[in-house]
């Protein structure tokens, strides 16, 4: 398996960890009969945890787009090791982008969110070079 499908699978997984923090936050904040019934209300929490939400959301909108990105880089047998650095970055920037979502670190969020953005226009660069 190629360093650019790993950092997809990365990318993927981190999707876990977005999905649940905001949930688990919740339950904790409403218990269990909470979490076990049909969520018609949602309990008073922390602001962080709805940019928890935002941050998931975010890392959904945008993972389909990274990952076909990717997913033509391969199949199209134009990565290489510029496409692998890319796909480093941007599974770092990304990874760091959900942490500075959730933290409030809006300025470090933005440009994380930027730099993973760049990353990924390299590999489209290096599609068609």
């Amino acid at each position: 398996m190629t360093v650019d499908l790993i950092c997809l699978l990365i990318l993927a997984l981190w999707s876990i960890p977005l999905n649940h923090i905001p949930a688990i936050a919740r339950v904790s904040a409403s218990g269990v009969k909470w979490a076990m019934g049909n969520r018609d209300t949602m309990p008073e929490t922390a602001s962080w945890v709805g940019r928890a939400d935002r941050a998931q959301r975010n890392h959904h909108d945008n993972l389909a787009m990274i990952a076909a990105v990717i997913l033509t880089a391969q199949v199209t047998g134009q990565t290489d090791g510029v496409t692998a650095i890319a796909a480093i970055i941007t599974v770092a920037l990304r990874i760091l982008h959900g942490v500075a979502y959730i933290a409030g670190i809006g300025p470090v969020r933005s440009l994380a969110y930027l730099g993973a953005l760049v990353a990924m226009l390299v590999i489209v660069w290096r599609i068609f070079s």
